[in-house]
């Protein structure tokens, strides 16, 4: 590194034209955290750089910009409760928030045993309330099936070529709306590989109290959580880049519209 900085950066004509071979001489729009960027191939090179590295990466592609957007909507009094937690990456992340202001809530629940265990190293320090729990339409258990990753956990039922139906545990679960969650200004992230709407259902006391501020989706597969959604009055939004969608988006963010500004998009 030391090399190529004496011998490539600091040699400012060497390197435009060195860049210009590679790259060109025009303009162009990338994508980086959720926004597109007009940007020069040789005067921003380095930010065309970065914007192909963050498409071979789904942690700065897809979560990110989710991360940067929830935070941007959290406010004093709020609740945040990461749902499929799995190591923390959004309440962790997000929890750091409480050091410059100190009234948000943060919840953070897992159901792997094994990940969650990882979670709980930090979670106290940040102010998180972690649980290892499983949280779905009712109060038992729910048996889940593993796979070569943490983040493909789930439940028997949802099992996928990705799953190993040989690792199997069983793992308590809880409706959402049967726990202790303080506050009344609650933003869910939900991550569960296919429960989806169990969560949304398990739930539902808290919806129909007005106590959800927004929901954010990492993906969901069953289409009728867009129509339990607008039922409560939630506008919809894709997830990374902000833009008003009607629904049908990996990455779907859920915002509770203010009384009086009519029903959701769609």
């Amino acid at each position: 590194m030391q090399y190529v900085y004496r011998n490539f950066v600091r040699r400012p004509n060497l390197r435009r034209f060195v860049t210009r071979l590679i790259e060109g001489n025009r303009e162009l729009d990338i994508s980086l955290l959720g926004a597109v960027i007009r940007i020069h191939s040789i005067k921003e090179h380095g930010y065309l750089r970065a914007s192909r590295k963050i498409r071979n990466s789904s942690l700065l592609s897809d979560e990110l910009p989710a991360i940067i957007n929830l935070a941007s909507i959290l406010c004093d009094g709020d609740t945040f409760v990461d749902i499929g937690a799995n190591v923390g990456i959004y309440s962790l992340t997000l929890a750091r928030m409480n050091r410059v202001f100190s009234g948000i809530r943060f919840y953070a629940f897992e159901a792997n045993p094994d990940t969650f265990s990882r979670l709980a190293v930090h979670a106290e320090s940040l102010g998180v309330r972690a649980q290892n729990l499983a949280i779905s339409d009712r109060n038992g258990s729910l048996d889940f099936v593993a796979g070569a990753v943490s983040h493909v956990f789930t439940t028997v039922d949802n099992a996928t070529e990705c799953s190993n139906m040989h690792e199997r545990c069983s793992v308590p679960c809880r409706r959402l709306d049967s726990l202790d969650i303080e506050g009344d200004s609650l933003v869910l992230k939900i991550d569960v590989e296919g429960q989806e709407k169990n969560v949304l259902d398990g739930a539902s006391e808290l919806f129909c109290a007005g106590r959800i501020k927004a929901v954010y989706l990492d993906g969901y597969k069953n289409r009728e959580i867009e129509g339990f959604l607008r039922q409560h009055g939630f506008a919809f939004f894709e997830g990374r880049t902000l833009e008003p969608v009607r629904g049908g988006v990996y990455s779907l963010l859920a915002v509770r519209s203010a009384p009086g500004t009519g029903p959701a998009h769609g």
